[in-house]
């Protein structure tokens, strides 16, 4: 006898299994995270297909013998093929990918800010993407504070004030409770522009005016601080295509 289980998810990540099976993270806002098998999926015509970033409502069953779950079924939605299709693109998804599994609030309003920026991957500029979720995630999160004030001390940021990054608490902070040597800062035109993309939806957020050296400068700036607070978990930086040991903002 099987367990069954049915519900709108996205794949975020797969593994080759054995000669033919492939592994895949499913998120979806009701189920949570789930590894389902796709038996068969990299040889036999016949099987469930479920690519990578497939969204779409999964029909799932779990083995009482194994304890695994399988998918049965996909009403597929989209399949988000253009990823595939350029790498910075793809590299970006797969960052968003690793910060919801190192997530601990993988609920619905995360799902939504997921597929809300995979959708955006299509047309949008990537680096706008990947700062206004990164942004919006760390909030979701509780690892970024407002901007506004210091996340650590309270006290409210001057208007010219630079952030530095606080290794302890592993969020930006004020000068004073910054405990890296200023060796990453978040000048204050950057912080405005951080504290908007927060005030604003995704849509929304990726039409902000900022110029081509800013906006790459903080998304450097993301990428390294991410490295600072989740070491050795994000298989997208961790790679090397984005190195940033040696950058500051």
């Amino acid at each position: 006898m099987e367990h069954e289980a049915k519900g709108l998810g996205i794949v975020i990540r797969t593994e080759n299994a054995r000669e033919s099976d492939r592994v895949c993270t499913i998120f979806s806002p009701s189920l949570g995270l789930i590894r389902a098998m796709s038996y068969g999926a990299r040889k036999s015509v016949k099987s469930i297909k479920a690519p990578l970033y497939t969204e779409g409502t999964f029909s799932l069953e779990k083995s009482i013998r194994s304890g695994r779950w399988s998918i049965r079924d996909i009403d597929v939605i989209a399949t988000h093929g253009y990823l595939s299709e350029d790498l910075e693109r793809n590299m970006a998804a797969a960052l968003f990918s690793d910060l919801v599994i190192t997530s601990r609030t993988a609920d619905s309003s995360l799902y939504k800010l997921y597929t809300d920026a995979i959708d955006l991957l299509e047309e949008a500029d990537v680096e706008k993407v990947a700062i206004a979720f990164i942004v919006h995630f760390l909030s979701e999160e509780g690892m970024s504070g407002d901007y506004i004030s210091c996340p650590v001390c309270q006290r409210p940021y001057r208007d010219d004030e630079i952030l530095g990054f606080s290794s302890i608490e592993g969020v930006p902070v004020c000068s004073e409770c910054d405990t890296m040597g200023s060796s990453l800062i978040l000048p204050p035109n950057a912080r405005r522009y951080v504290r908007r993309t927060l005030e604003l939806d995704m849509d929304n957020a990726v039409l902000l005016s900022v110029s081509d050296l800013q906006r790459h400068r903080i998304f450097r700036y993301f990428l390294r601080l991410l490295r600072l607070s989740f070491p050795g978990k994000l298989r997208s930086i961790e790679s090397g295509i984005w190195n940033t040991d040696k950058e500051v903002l």
